[in-house]
């Protein structure tokens, strides 16, 4: 079965340059972690436990600043991709998305998605979809609307926190933030 048919779409999405995402998400943490294995959010906040090779941090995603550090041996989940969490997140037990498998919430309540699509292996393309739009075409009469946040090769986990007021992108040696605001 052929595809032809998306060629305008992979052209679009190939062209599109790399920006920051729009209005309300502004960034709020880029962090460097070698050797980053997993990470995962509570379900009840937007601190993200981080899983690397040297040990595990958690992060405050709406301050952007690192909360508890943990230099063990235990680097990460378990075979059901569950990890126990450490300083303020100690004594909870977090789903984790990684080098292991697993994954992040892919859309918020209000309607923003992520999209990880490969063009060219092994590069992976990660969009943010508007609320509204539509990747594979128009919807409700409207074109598709997106933003390219990176071209990776080794991405480990890409989507929201459970809130939706996080979005996360995690490589091999890096995590990069970006929170907001809901409007009151």
């Amino acid at each position: 079965m052929s595809s032809r048919h998306l060629d305008p779409l992979r052209q679009t999405i190939q062209h599109q340059p790399v920006t920051a995402p729009p209005a309300p998400w502004t960034q709020t943490a880029r962090v460097t972690v070698a050797g980053l294995l997993e990470v995962g959010f509570d379900r009840d906040s937007e601190l993200l436990l981080i899983a690397s090779s040297s040990g595990r941090s958690v992060l405050d995603c709406q301050r952007g600043e690192k909360v508890a550090r943990d230099r063990t041996d235990n680097l990460g989940s378990d075979r059901y991709l569950d990890a126990h969490g450490i300083g303020p997140l100690s004594g909870r037990v977090i789903r984790m998305a990684g080098i292991s498998g697993g994954g992040l919430p892919l859309a918020t309540a209000d309607g923003w998605m992520v999209e990880d699509i490969i063009l060219a292996w092994p590069e992976q393309h990660l969009l943010l979809v508007q609320p509204g739009s539509w990747l594979h075409g128009e919807r409700y009469g409207r074109p598709a609307v997106f933003h390219k946040l990176g071209v990776e090769l080794e991405v480990r986990a890409f989507g929201f926190s459970y809130s939706g007021l996080s979005l996360v992108l995690a490589t091999a040696g890096e995590v990069l933030v970006w929170g907001r605001k809901l409007p009151v």
